[in-house]
């Protein structure tokens, strides 16, 4: 978990802090590195007169900051999760880089779910993007399969739904949004709580990488019973977990009906209802 400290519209000390992040965790012995949404712009997208500076200042997949990320990620030997807002043409995506050890640009998510004030279709800049997916990565426990999704893809049901059904074991959540303290019992942990319910009632692990500075940290991993693994304060920093993808890729996952009852499920019903 890279916990960068950014800056709204800071791009090239965001860009230097995301780096020394994943150094740092690549020395710590990650496999994996999961930055914060939109890291290198730190989010800084809240005024609507700001469009044509987010069209103008976001990276393409070949621009020279998403190939420096790439170089690092072969340099150190670690796969990175990297939001990013991405151009193309005159369209922006608040997207997430999944990139390979080898500095391989394995594949691209586009956030699916934007709220009103990021939507290009209401008063916002981005436009949604339209598929999941998950990739097959290696690690110390064998293969894995990892999927992704962006802050508030989390809050709609059929976000991880999609995962799940597409065999992910681990999804990374970039995230741009204040967090509550999930140890304190008063906290209400609206979306925190949601996010354990979505790990648990699919069975999967998910990492929330959220900014500090810019936001108030609280970068979070729940496991398939909805456990909290680990939780970081406000501080920037990086921690490493051992999260072992094995318990649910060989435990979960091969069990037919599965415990909350994924082998159940009779879509033949449901996509009466569901459009």
């Amino acid at each position: 978990m890279c916990q960068v400290l950014t800056e709204e519209w800071a791009l090239e000390d965001n860009f230097a802090r995301t780096l020394a992040a994943l150094e740092e965790a690549a020395a710590q012995g990650a496999e994996l590195a999961i930055t914060p949404e939109c890291v290198i712009h730190g989010y800084g997208f809240e005024k609507a007169d700001e469009r044509g500076r987010v069209c103008e200042l976001a990276d393409t997949p070949d621009s020279p900051r998403i190939r420096r990320v790439r170089e690092t990620a072969r340099e150190l030997g670690i796969d990175v999760v990297l939001g990013f807002a991405e151009r193309g043409g005159d369209t922006v995506y608040n997207a997430a880089a999944v990139i390979s050890r080898d500095g391989e640009l394995l594949d691209l998510y586009r956030k699916v779910h934007c709220r009103h004030f990021e939507s290009i279709w209401q008063r916002g800049w981005f436009t949604p993007g339209d598929r999941f997916f998950a990739v097959e990565r290696p690690c110390s426990e064998g293969l894995y399969n990892l999927g992704v999704m962006i802050c508030f893809d989390r809050e709609i049901t059929e976000t991880v739904r999609c995962l799940r059904a597409l065999g992910s074991h681990l999804i990374a959540c970039p995230l741009a949004c204040d967090t509550e303290d999930m140890a304190h019992p008063g906290n209400h942990a609206e979306n925190e709580m949601v996010t354990r319910v979505r790990a648990a009632e699919n069975e999967v692990f998910i990492v929330v990488v959220n900014h500090a500075g810019r936001f108030n940290g609280g970068s979070f991993a729940v496991g398939p019973g909805g456990e909290l693994l680990h939780q970081m304060g406000k501080e920037p920093g990086v921690v490493v977990l051992d999260v072992p993808v094995g318990a649910v890729r060989d435990g979960f996952h091969t069990k037919p009906l599965g415990w909350m009852g994924w082998g159940y499920r009779r879509p033949e019903v449901y996509d009466r209802y569901l459009g």
